[in-house]
């Protein structure tokens, strides 16, 4: 009776093995993408004298909601552009993070070419902290007028 139960269960665990091993199984739907462009997202940072932006974290989702997060990495920054090849062509969410001294965010819908398409992004001003030029308001507490001297 035990080598009947071991022979049930040996078998039981060993037919999903063998087809779960099957070569070509996950390959069966998927075709290789034709059609690939490029995109080029240009980071304009004249506002703040074209200085160079560190590394920007980009994210790219598909518009028909197919692929979520296709692209979802860190770039570093050349010359305030980023260059993302071997795209299939289409429409895309994107979203920009940038790093680093200049922190913003950016989204916009774009499209896909093998031509290759290029976005540009404003940045926005960045003042840095100098102490002595600092002008801080005046603060003026009426105790008069809080609610505890108020009394009904």
């Amino acid at each position: 009776m035990v080598k009947l139960y071991t022979g049930i269960i040996t078998f039981l665990f060993l037919i999903p093995a063998i087809t779960f091993a099957t070569p070509g199984r996950f390959n069966k739907g998927v075709q290789p993408v034709k059609n690939k462009g490029y995109v080029i997202f240009t980071l304009d940072n004249s506002i703040n004298g074209n200085k160079p932006i560190e590394t920007a974290y980009v994210i790219l989702d598909k518009y028909n909601r197919t692929g979520a997060g296709y692209v979802s990495q860190k770039f570093l920054v050349n010359d305030n552009k980023i260059i993302i090849t071997d795209l299939p062509e289409g429409k895309y969410y994107a979203d920009i993070f940038t790093k680093g001294f200049y922190k913003q965010y950016f989204t916009r819908v774009i499209y896909v070419s093998k031509k290759g398409n290029n976005y540009t992004f404003k940045m926005e001003e960045v003042r840095t902290f100098t102490p002595r030029k600092t002008v801080m308001p005046k603060e003026s507490t009426d105790f008069a007028k809080t609610s505890v001297v108020k009394m009904k």
